[in-house]
């Protein structure tokens, strides 16, 4: 994705990695080969690839108003122990220098805001230095939703307490705690506003504090969606969660909400895993949506 101009904002992507993922009925277990092969015209070979593979991306989105840069998740972060996932495991990218192409150095970020706390949107939240994980913003307030925080931090305390393996690969221990630690993590309540026109709203059900961050300026609308859609597929039917949802249920209301909002309209969806060109709108098609991205 180049730099995309939102009224008075600019928003950049920063990639950790790019391709073909994991089987796209894996990732979305209700759907069927008929499915794929029926909408193969547009998912294909964009969406999916010719093994029926999910082609996703792990990126950040860095958001630049004039009064500040906000960073929006941050991949899965290098140096992290993730064995049971192993395209994660002890990863070695170039994160930082990818952000640096683009002109922003780790001290320039204001805030750090996580849609949600699963260890792909968490993993830059810190970086390893002298065996310890510190935060990688220095500078920074990393924004937390407290509905999400506080579901994760009774999933971590309580599986040490019953010494069983701890949730969502060990992420909360080394991306999340550390920012606590330092002090810089802000709790806040789901519609918690960074500026005027840049704000949160609650979409639970992927997780129980999954939140959506709008971006409004000058006329122009863009919504960084997180994961209530991991892959466009979805949009063949609103009422498929992903293999990772908390709550099917309510991550379906939080996707048919999303979507209708934004279907033929000119507001923009910046989703977290969607491949380039990423950026693009939602349109209607018959008795489903379709997802157009951006050529330019």
């Amino acid at each position: 994705m180049k730099k995309h101009i939102l009224g008075e904002f600019s928003i950049d992507r920063i990639v950790e990695s790019e391709g073909a993922f994991a089987a796209l009925q894996w990732i979305i277990p209700q759907i069927t080969k008929d499915d794929i092969d029926a909408n193969a015209d547009w998912l294909k070979p964009l969406f999916v690839d010719g093994a029926n593979n999910a082609m996703m991306s792990f990126h950040s989105y860095v958001l630049r108003t004039r009064r500040h840069t906000i960073l929006i998740d941050t991949c899965v972060g290098n140096d992290k122990p993730r064995p049971n996932r192993p395209s994660w495991h002890l990863q070695n990218y170039d994160y930082l220098q990818a952000m640096a192409r683009i002109g922003v150095h780790p001290d320039e970020i204001d805030f750090v805001c996580c849609t949600h706390l699963h260890a792909d949107h968490v993993g830059w939240n810190t970086q390893l230095v002298n065996q310890q994980w510190v935060p990688t913003f220095a500078k920074a307030k990393y924004v937390f939703s407290q509905t999400e925080y506080s579901h994760w931090e009774h999933a971590h305390r309580s599986a040490i307490a019953t010494n069983q393996p701890v949730p969502n690969h060990g992420s909360f221990a080394d991306s999340i705690l550390p920012v606590v630690d330092a002090g810089q993590a802000v709790m806040v309540a789901d519609d918690f506003e960074f500026e005027e026109g840049v704000y949160l709203q609650a979409a639970r059900g992927h997780t129980p504090g999954n939140c959506i961050l709008h971006a409004h300026s000058q006329g122009a609308h863009g919504v960084f969606s997180g994961d209530i859609l991991h892959t466009p597929a979805q949009l063949i039917n609103l009422s498929w969660p992903s293999h990772f949802c908390h709550d099917a249920q309510a991550s379906e209301a939080s996707r048919k909400a999303m979507v209708h909002s934004l279907a033929d309209t000119s507001s923009l969806l910046f989703a977290a895993h969607f491949p380039s060109p990423v950026a693009g709108r939602i349109v209607s098609h018959k008795d489903q949506f379709r997802f157009q991205g951006l050529t330019s």
